[in-house]
């Protein structure tokens, strides 16, 4: 693992759907418009927005997906030029557009599908905790702009950190079985 790592816990009990969190994103990023960073599913459904149960004892269920930023990264273990890395001061894998060949090795080898080829652009993106703007003391966008406040960033290095006792309090989960990849973002 990184000196420092940061991460992020999501609970889903409060996300709403809106996905003022995918918006923002593409936006801030200057995606191409076919280009998401993030998604939104309505978990146990096909299609975003459906039900489950019988009126009137209905409910939904939503989960944003992103890069989970993981201690043992597939995409960077597998990306053949390089140009995905994992900071050492902080556990943010990001991708570095001036190596990047746009081969989409990244996106394959991802259990979590967080690379995404921007074929429009010729190299792969992805969510990078919007590095600048923690750098800068900031929070990530999607985090910030979440009007139901269901994304907590910090520090899961530090067992003291607010996003650490919360991961820890409500018993978070990755969003998949281990994959060996040790996933920074955890569910609840």
């Amino acid at each position: 693992m990184a000196e420092k790592q940061y991460g992020m816990l999501v609970r889903t009990e409060r996300c709403v759907g809106c996905q003022t969190c995918v918006v923002g994103c593409h936006l801030l990023h200057e995606c191409p418009t076919d280009v998401y960073l993030g998604y939104l599913e309505t978990v146990g459904q096909s299609k975003n927005y459906l039900v489950t149960g019988t009126y009137p004892n209905v409910s939904v269920t939503f989960r944003p997906h992103l890069c989970n930023h993981c201690a043992s990264p597939a995409c960077v273990a597998n990306c053949p030029t390089g140009a995905m890395a994992k900071r050492e001061e902080d556990g943010i894998v990001e991708s570095d557009p001036s190596v990047c060949i746009g081969c989409g090795t990244c996106a394959k080898s991802c259990p979590y599908e967080a690379p995404v080829v921007a074929d429009a652009l010729g190299i792969a993106m992805k969510c990078d905790f919007c590095r600048p703007r923690v750098e800068r003391g900031e929070e990530p966008l999607c985090v910030c702009s979440c009007p139901a406040e269901a994304r907590i960033f910090g520090e899961i290095s530090d067992e003291t950190s607010e996003v650490s006792k919360l991961m820890a309090e409500l018993s978070a989960e990755p969003l998949l079985p281990e994959e060996g990849t040790e996933p920074s973002v955890r569910y609840c």
